[in-house]
């Protein structure tokens, strides 16, 4: 009774406490209670106080603890301290999950999107638990209200909430900002600046950076829950919090896990279109193009610097990856839902936001490409000089050397196909901020021209790739050829069914499409891209008034690195263009070029959308068709067999008498609907056995549309002459 009674006064306490001294002195009260109470004791507090603890804290319905400590510093070391690994929560966390004491519901609707849609589905649980770990042994169901849930334990509850945290802070602000072309050009801008626990604040150069709370608590987390497993290194917290042995490294495995995938699950994956494997998904009948028909979206704002800090982590090894680096092991884990995630992030952009948010994401696409350049350095900021003496430095060489040639092959993606979608993100924003834009240009081709191996790899894997299919196997000599299958396979499922939302750029994306268009010549290639940005690039610096050194420094550096990359004509530019040129030639001159309609060969339907369509309702109509297909298994994802006609056994010898009209009327209907699906079969399998697709998109012909408004507004167009008719008559 009397744990109970002083629960009670401390949730008061908590929902009381908005200033930093009441906040202090709540932390206070709580720490003091968690270390009086035993275990056993402690069940009030986790069904009573723990709920109102985290909704203080992560300020779901007001400002939140962690934001007010971000302007007091006494408060963030004190919040830290509580919050900590080995703080008095999560000890007390640990010593209730071990007897298994309280249970927690997660909210549905505070789950990533598409694992609403999963447990919303008729999938069975077991089948759910088959597909993603955080499914696994966790589905509680409700058999009277016919519901799915997630039940956690106070670790996995806690866990759940703190990586919803950013993601609620982006909606917030994407919501306060309103609907409408106007705030939709805003959002992104105002984002990183509105959030304080997750951007660091301004310092002086020189300056040893200050990390926000938020960051410095993630990074905490990480080391003791994802410790760097079976390397006999420093993993904190390790004894005094998990009671671990030496020899528990499976159930350490298990915990980071959980931690890794939640993580992962709720920042990168989220509301993606495809968030599971092409081939899983559509085995077990999962299909997102529902959402898709309604427009696409971009992954939440603001999750640049958390992202790139668990990419540093899990990434970063002391010593040199021959070695073995222990979180390569989660490797498989990122590599989709990381790409997906920088690429939706380019991709689904709007036009007139801020690049700052794709800035951040750029930082993070660098970072992942660069394992080589982590170093302890950049984890300085997250650590007191205690951890920093403790843990030593690190002096590997920074830069690439063939130790690294499998991660690049197995990510062989991430420098070449996200290169050029950068780059059309790049044509996308030059006109709206110039700086940013060409120093990231400059930026990703210093990566790529860093090393003189790293770029002969990329080339003869792109060489491999594309002769692959003309040369006999056993004609091959290059060792890279057994990779090609491997990267056709990502392609596919990588950007499976990746849409360009925006309508002006008039382009749709390919989803079977397997081209690499790096080192391609054609049109859409990384270097016709590229040349064509340098051009556009400096006409808009030519229209910048003031000191436009610095800029033309960038495409400078921009030039050489291309002309490394791609040979001596991508430097070769015409002759500059005056400002004070016709708006309308520098229009046609910087307009990029649509693909001839008759040179296109592709997949017909999703051709370039041309100027005699409506381009808004040719992406309707196609993402409508395309679901038709995938429905009707038209899109070659079921293998069709040419068998004869399926028969119906009936068994018994009765004959029924038909009496009455109403009983020849109903069979013959049921005769005609009987042949008329007869023949739908035969047309689907004759369209299956042909390659046959349902295409709607002729109906978005600009003369079509206009013929049906024109017969629509016939009839009131006819009765208005009419009446002007009679009232001519009348007058």
């Amino acid at each position: 009774m009397d744990s109970q009674t002083l629960a009670q006064d401390l949730e008061a306490s908590i929902l009381s406490a908005t200033t930093p001294p009441k906040i202090s002195a709540a932390l206070s009260s709580i720490a003091a209670f968690l270390r009086r109470h035993t275990s056993d004791q402690l069940r009030p507090f986790f069904s009573l106080v723990f709920p109102s603890l985290l909704r203080r804290l992560f300020g779901f319905d007001s400002i939140s603890w962690l934001e007010i400590g971000t302007s007091d510093r006494e408060l963030s070391s004190q919040l830290f301290a509580f919050l900590a690994p080995g703080g008095p929560l999560f000890s007390s966390i640990s010593s209730v999950d071990q007897e298994s004491l309280v249970r927690y519901i997660f909210p549905t609707e505070r789950l990533p999107e598409w694992m609403r849609y999963a447990l919303q589905s008729s999938i069975s649980s077991e089948v759910l638990a088959s597909i993603s770990p955080l499914f696994s042994s966790r589905i509680k169901e409700d058999e009277l209200q016919n519901l799915k849930q997630i039940q956690l334990n106070v670790f996995q509850y806690y866990i759940f909430w703190f990586a919803y945290y950013p993601v609620s802070r982006g909606t917030a602000v994407l919501s306060n900002s309103g609907s409408g072309r106007a705030t939709r050009k805003t959002r992104l801008e105002n984002w990183v600046s509105s959030i304080p626990v997750i951007s660091s604040s301004g310092r002086k150069p020189g300056q040893r950076p200050e990390s926000s709370l938020y960051l410095q608590l993630l990074y905490s987390y990480l080391k003791a829950f994802v410790p760097k497993l079976g390397s006999g290194s420093f993993m904190p917290y390790r004894s005094s919090l998990l009671n671990y042995s030496m020899n528990d490294d499976e159930l350490a495995y298990l915990q980071a896990e959980f931690v890794v995938q939640t993580f992962v699950q709720f920042w990168m994956v989220d509301n993606d279109l495809s968030p599971l494997p092409a081939q899983v998904a559509r085995s077990l009948g999962l299909s997102f193009l529902y959402q898709a028909m309604l427009g696409t979206t971009p992954p939440t704002p603001g999750l640049g610097d958390v992202l790139k800090l668990l990419v540093n982590y899990l990434y970063w090894c002391p010593s040199s990856p021959k070695d073995g680096n222990p979180h390569m092991l989660f490797d498989k884990l990122l590599q989709r839902p990381l790409y997906r995630f920088i690429l939706r992030s380019f991709l689904y952009c709007p036009i007139g936001a801020s690049v700052k948010n794709s800035v951040q994401i750029f930082s993070l696409w660098m970072a992942y490409i660069q394992p080589w350049h982590i170093s302890k350095e950049d984890f300085t900021e997250f650590e007191s000089t205690k951890e920093q003496r403790d843990e030593g430095g690190n002096h590997r060489e920074k830069g690439y050397t063939v130790v690294w040639r499998g991660y690049v092959l197995d990510n062989y993606l991430f420098y070449s196909s996200l290169v050029v979608h950068f780059l059309e993100f790049a044509h996308k924003f030059i006109h709206a901020d110039v700086e940013s834009v060409t120093k990231m240009v400059s930026e990703v081709l210093e990566v790529l021209c860093s090393s003189t191996e790293l770029l002969a790899l990329l080339y003869r894997v792109n060489t491999a790739y594309s002769t692959k299919q003309a040369v006999s196997s056993s004609y091959m000599t290059n060792d890279l050829y057994k990779y090609v299958s491997s990267i056709q396979e990502k392609l596919q499922d990588w950007e499976d069914g990746m849409w360009d939302s925006d309508i002006n750029v008039s382009i749709l994306r390919e989803r079977s499409s397997m081209d690499l268009r790096f080192f391609s010549d054609r049109d859409d290639g990384a270097s016709n891209l590229l040349q064509l940005l340098i051009l556009r690039a400096e006409h808009e610096i030519h229209l910048l008034s003031g000191d436009v050194s610095r800029h033309l420094q960038f495409l400078d550096l921009i030039k050489a690195k291309a002309k490394k990359l791609f040979g001596e004509q991508i430097a070769k530019t015409p002759e500059k263009i005056s400002p004070k040129e016709s708006p309308a030639n520098q229009k046609e001159y910087f307009t990029l070029r649509r693909p001839k309609v008759g040179k296109y060969k592709g997949d017909w339907m999703k051709r370039p959308i041309s100027d005699t369509e409506v381009a808004w309702l040719a992406v309707v109509l196609i993402r409508v068709s395309d679901w038709l297909n995938q429905y009707l298994s038209l899109d070659g994802s079921v293998e069709t067999d040419d068998v004869g006609p399926t028969y119906v056994e009936v068994k018994g010898n009765e004959v029924r008498q038909i009496t009455g009209p109403k009983e020849v009327l109903w069979l013959l209907l049921m005769l005609v609907f009987s042949w008329f699906g007869v023949m739908c079969n035969l047309v689907l399998g004759f369209m299956r056995r042909h390659g046959m697709k349902i295409n709607l998109r002729f109906l978005a012909s600009k003369r079509l549309v206009a013929f049906f408004v024109l017969s629509l507004l016939w009839p009131v167009i006819v009765r208005g002459l009419s009446g002007v008719g009679v009232l001519l008559g009348l007058s």
